[in-house]
């Protein structure tokens, strides 16, 4: 999916996970290294796996946020899940693609 976001904005998704999902990968890509956003995601019981930012050792910046969400034992909670995406520090208007597969 592809969208665009301002400075202070939030926009929510959702996806739909089924049964003997063993992890999900998901994917926001902005590219353009002088703006910032931030992606929170939220498992269908309403609990936040927490804020993750493309920032990586307090510095380097890449546009990219890919993260693999693989439970410790057995599968992905199945159900609704909620991410929000923020525009964290975007001059302009920031365009970016949303993905997430299940696997």
């Amino acid at each position: 999916m592809y969208d665009s976001i301002i400075e202070g904005q939030t926009k929510t998704y959702t996806s739909n996970v089924g049964t003997g999902v063993n992890y999900l990968e998901v994917d926001l890509n902005w590219g353009d290294t002088t703006d910032s956003l931030s992606l929170t995601i939220y498992t269908p019981g309403g609990s936040s796996l927490g804020t993750f930012y493309d920032i990586y050792d307090g510095v380097i910046k890449d546009g990219r946020i890919h993260l693999r969400i693989d439970p410790d034992q057995g599968y992905v909670e199945s159900g609704e899940w909620k991410y929000e995406v923020y525009g964290v520090s975007v001059i302009g208007t920031e365009s970016y693609s949303f993905n997430v597969y299940n696997h």
